[in-house]
């Protein structure tokens, strides 16, 4: 189990998918976190729909895909950014 995990099952004790899911990104600020992670802390596979539940609650998150050079396996990854003035300007750099 990885630390983040850990962490964000100590932090958590329920909740809706939405709550768990904005409680994993609010545990990782501005860190791109796996589509597999993410379900995995939420208990479902409906990760960008309860994505686009968070955005419409006025979270600021981002999305990117990535393919793995090996297994060329591609993987969605989600952001959040708490600060939203400067969630665009951040979104640009890194990519």
């Amino acid at each position: 189990m990885q630390q983040l995990e850990i962490e964000f099952r100590a932090a958590l004790a329920g909740g809706t998918q939405n709550e768990r899911l904005a409680s994993l990104f609010r545990a990782a600020p501005h860190r791109w976190l796996a589509m597999p992670e993410l379900a995995a802390g939420i208990g479902a596979y409906a990760v960008h729909s309860r994505v686009a539940d968070l955005r419409r609650r006025g979270m600021r998150i981002a999305n990117r895909q990535r393919v793995n050079k090996l297994t060329r396996q591609r993987i969605s990854e989600y952001r959040w950014f708490p600060e939203s003035a400067t969630a665009v300007q951040m979104l640009n750099k890194s990519e």
